[in-house]
């Protein structure tokens, strides 16, 4: 198996918009070993650029595998550590699935959609 570091066109995985005080990252395909190394130079640019909330919209997110929970909850915690939060927003039953089956589901703050993720405060 391939494993990405970093090399893959970051625009080709995600979007990145700012709504509000919220950085919005859309992904446009699941995460996975294969492209974690990217999203996270995504990630870690929109942290340091901002200090805003991050909205990660997965909507086109089929599936997660555990290296992407790992990179998930590094990225919350980061976020964490500096005051602001990791918001998950349109998750498809897979992925609800996973995090139930996991027990992440009472870890992240997961939403239906965007605009619900960029009203919560918390």
């Amino acid at each position: 198996m391939a494993v990405d570091r970093g090399n893959k066109d970051p625009a080709s995985l995600v979007t990145t918009a700012t709504v509000g005080k919220n950085t919005v990252l859309t992904l446009k395909e699941a995460l996975t070993a294969e492209n974690c190394a990217t999203f996270e130079v995504v990630v870690n640019k929109a942290i340091e650029e901002s200090p805003n909330d991050i909205v990660l919209d997965c909507k086109s997110v089929s599936f997660l595998d555990s290296k992407a929970l790992e990179l998930l909850i590094r990225i919350y915690e980061e976020l964490r550590r500096r005051g602001s939060l990791l918001k998950l927003a349109n998750l498809n039953p897979v992925c609800k699935d996973i995090f139930s089956a996991t027990r992440l589901v009472n870890f992240f703050h997961l939403y239906e959609d965007i605009a619900e993720a960029v009203r919560s405060k918390s």
